[in-house]
């Protein structure tokens, strides 16, 4: 089946459930269409009339959002659903473009194109009417943009990305040493080795020249492209901020961007950091409550705790036991400001608070350890970081899905992790979240006071999203290993059909040739011969530019590239 075919008939089935949500919506008491979906509909019916987006409640979005979706007051309400449609079917083009760059089969892109057009998940996110996968539009677009080298365009995407939605934030450190570390290997600066390893060796052996020292202007061109994208980043955003500042004053600001640094949900959240934000709020809205009584405390310049006198001694207590409990006494009252001090420094009663800070180490480990691969890191930046978030809700959970298929040549390839340990991961991962919804039914439907429950469930989700993580990121970590280990098990064998082959062939809209298939087989033990070798995205990037020859055997390369031989001229 070609791949148009495939595209064609994922629209069929997005079309027809567009056409479901209608019937069910006005027919069903449970409906099909997302809450936000109604939400950006009459942010949108405010713009129509001359107003602001914001006069919405809850509209906590970018205002480009409610521009968007302005024919859905003029057209007709659905227009926002194809709209987002037809962004996942453009979602799949760019996926099939970036894994044909990396080395993937054709076998393998065509499963991970399907498992991202026909996942039950990601088809009935966009047709409720979620926004999300405007983002991953952005975000893949981006991803095009480093692979061929146009660096200011991608800095352009990344600055609208991240005031489109703020999350994409997380990405711009892995970003930056990408850049950093692609240009240090154009400059000679390091060697590029297989398995994505460099090394400022002085020797050298490798298409892109000896590691050394370099001149100064070497490292003012290593550091050039990661400032122009950072430039063309923060300009982007700042344009689109004041613009829109302009415009719509505070309500955007704090709507847009400091309600999502600050916000709490103590209802259809996943996160462990549920419960503790729900009793917050039951206590806070109870008068006369300890914690009320605690914050006055505390506002009054006093600890927030209460002083007791020590009690009578007992009847036949000698003067050792008082002693020690006057001891006792004493040491508590000496300890009783260090514990006030603590209170204030840190939310020992509002765990939630310190939720940044296990997510920023979680982002910068992974940042240094898989930044060569972009697509690896940012799946795993993203999963930890949704996994760590105070705020979990099922909508997230798109923004990994997203990138999991580009990561499924790569998985296929290392040996690291048994492939029925990562179905397995899968399996409990679908469990544990099926759990959840089972308890969240109960409480949102029935109205049951199940929040014991429902928080224990999130626990288990959030045991089974740690595993997940682990399991990738040694299975990403191995694959480097494998590709690593290709080269020398090639050296080893007769013929150039041992060599490793290239990035896939085809046009840059990401369709496969007529042919259908690609020279030198399928896959790992294909009938071509040797094992395929997935290049790391620095990899692809690097031979998509011309800066890496073409590996012997005369395997015709990817979009986009472009010879030494003809750079130089």
């Amino acid at each position: 089946m070609r791949t148009w075919h495939v595209v064609a008939l994922a629209a069929v089935v997005r079309a027809v459930l567009i056409c479901w949500a209608e019937y069910q919506d006005s027919r069903m008491a449970v409906k099909y269409t997302d809450i936000d979906y109604v939400v950006f509909t009459d942010a949108a019916r405010f713009v129509a009339n001359g107003g602001s987006p914001y006069q919405r409640a809850t509209y906590r979005y970018s205002p480009l959002l409610a521009y968007l979706v302005l024919p859905n007051i003029w057209l007709h309400p659905v227009f926002g659903k194809v709209l987002f449609s037809t962004a996942d079917l453009l979602v799949a083009g760019l996926l099939s473009h970036l894994l044909r760059a990396t080395g993937a089969s054709p076998r393998l892109r065509a499963i991970a194109t399907a498992a991202w057009l026909f996942n039950p998940y990601t088809a009935t996110i966009s047709t409720r009417g979620s926004c999300d996968v405007l983002s991953v539009l952005l975000l893949l677009g981006l991803l095009v943009m480093l692979l061929h080298g146009a660096d200011v365009a991608a800095g352009a995407l990344y600055g609208l990305a991240v005031h489109f939605r703020i999350y994409p934030v997380i990405y711009g450190p892995a970003i930056v040493l990408f850049l950093l570390r692609r240009a240090a290997v154009r400059q000679g600066l390091v060697r590029l080795r297989p398995g994505n390893a460099s090394s400022s060796s002085s020797s050298s052996s490798s298409s892109t020249g000896g590691g050394g020292r370099g001149s100064l202007r070497q490292w003012a061109g290593a550091v050039r492209p990661a400032a122009a994208f950072c430039l063309a980043a923060a300009a982007t955003f700042a344009v689109l901020g004041a613009a829109f500042y302009y415009l719509y004053g505070n309500a955007f600001l704090n709507e847009a961007f400091l309600h999502h640094l600050g916000r709490k949900d103590p209802r259809h959240n996943f996160s462990p950091y549920y419960y503790p934000i729900y009793l917050q709020g039951y206590a806070a809205a109870a008068p006369g409550s300890s914690s009320s009584s605690s914050a006055a405390g505390l506002a009054a310049g006093g600890d927030g705790a209460t002083s007791m006198p020590p009690p009578p001694p007992r009847p036949g207590q000698d003067g050792a036991a008082t002693a020690a409990a006057a001891a006792v006494e004493l040491a508590a009252r000496l300890l009783q400001p260090l514990w006030g001090l603590m209170e204030r420094l840190l939310p020992l009663q509002e765990p939630w608070r310190l939720a940044a800070a296990p997510q920023a180490v979680a982002l910068m480990a992974l940042s240094a350890a898989y930044h060569a691969d972009l697509p690896s890191a940012w799946l795993l930046q993203t999963w930890a970081f949704v996994t760590l978030n105070k705020v979990v809700t099922a909508q997230y959970f798109v923004w990994y899905l997203c990138l999991l298929p580009l990561a499924l040549p790569a998985l296929a390839a290392q040996t690291a992790v048994p492939a029925a340990a990562l179905v397995g991961g899968g399996a409990v991962w679908v469990a544990a979240q099926l759990h959840w919804l089972g308890w969240a039914y109960q409480l949102e439907m029935k109205g049951r006071s199940v929040h014991v429950g429902l928080w224990a469930a999130g626990l288990v989700f959030q045991l089974a999203n740690t595993a997940a993580v682990v399991l990738l990121a040694r299975a990403l970590k191995g694959a480097g290993a494998a590709a690593a280990a290709a080269p020398k098990a090639a050296a080893g064998s007769a013929g150039p059909q041992a060599a490793p082959l290239t990035a896939g062939h085809g046009d840059a809209a990401g369709v496969e040739d007529e042919g259908g298939e690609d020279e030198g087989g399928e896959g790992a033990g294909g009938e071509g011969g040797g094992r395929r070798q997935v290049l790391s995205f620095l990899e692809a990037s690097l031979r998509v530019q011309g800066v890496l020859a073409p590996p012997p055997g005369g395997q015709r390369l990817g979009p986009g590239f472009v010879s030494p031989e003809r750079k130089q001229q």
